[in-house]
């Protein structure tokens, strides 16, 4: 029976590269960012219908979320399959707590906040059509006190987003036992180690992974379709792996200030 585990962490962090790469083994199947935590969520939300208060079918309801997981990767003939999402935050860990087919682990990768945001930057500075610029386009410049880079930092870390909801997944998870933290610059400094690492943690048999990256990720036949963001998001830069760094990119002070203490624990430093 296959068994299933879970990757999360902050955007920007290696989440597809690292994905690409585990992909290369034929027992294991690295999802993209996956509809599974909303799939729950909405089921849920059924809960709050009318029709749910008139026949309380409990019982049923159950049935679903308890073979939701296997149902939903049913077709995938791979052994160990990691999905995707969002599964840090106190609700989604509460309920994959409850519904996980197997021993429940979670992959949480991390990055510098600083280079995150200004990855977010350089997005809108190169693609127009990025959503980050939409919203901004969409704002009654009237009414704004701050500058333009300032009103799209804002837009990018809001709250409720998701880089503001991997910083609270991170506050969240940081001391559970059943995670396993990864960091960006840990990643591309060594990138077999990191892989061993993560082997070691689901307790599966090692592969021969290569670091020469050749093409997109993909899976199963399913790629990423970043139209609907307006910037290639998750497109990989081929050849060996190297830092994406933003030299040119200066944030303001206060922005600085904020974040740089995100990290600022035990387990990790900056």
């Amino acid at each position: 029976m296959k068994k299933v585990y879970f990757l999360s962490g902050f955007p920007r962090s290696g989440n597809t590269i690292i994905s690409n790469i585990l992909n290369q083994n034929k027992d294991m199947a690295v999802s993209g960012h996956s509809s599974l935590v909303n799939c729950f969520f909405n089921l849920e939300q059924v809960k709050n219908t009318c029709t749910y208060d008139n026949f309380k079918d409990e019982k049923s309801i159950e049935n679903i979320k308890k073979n939701l997981v296997h149902n939903y990767y049913n077709d995938w003939s791979q052994k160990y399959i990691i999905d995707r999402g969002e599964w840090g935050t106190p609700y989604n860990y509460s309920v994959m707590e409850k519904y996980c087919p197997n021993e429940f682990k979670i992959i949480f990768l991390l990055r510098n906040p600083i280079d995150i945001i200004k990855s977010y930057v350089k997005l809108c500075n190169d693609y127009p059509d990025f959503y980050i610029n939409h919203q901004y386009n969409e704002l009654d410049k009237t009414s704004l006190h701050r500058t333009e880079l300032e009103e799209k930092i804002e837009l990018i870390t809001k709250k409720g987003d998701l880089v503001d909801w991997s910083f609270t997944a991170y506050n969240f998870i940081k001391d559970k036992q059943n995670v396993h933290f990864v960091k960006y610059e840990d990643f591309i400094e060594d990138p077999k180690k990191i892989l061993n690492g993560i082997y070691d943690f689901l307790d599966i048999p090692k592969f021969n992974h290569s670091f020469d990256i050749k093409d997109q990720f993909s899976i199963n036949g399913i790629k990423y379709n970043d139209d609907v963001l307006g910037a290639p998001m998750h497109t990989l830069h081929t050849g060996k792996i190297k830092s994406s760094n933003y030299p040119d990119i200066e944030l303001p002070k206060h922005t600085l200030e904020k974040y740089k203490g995100i990290l600022n624990v035990k387990n990790i430093s900056y």
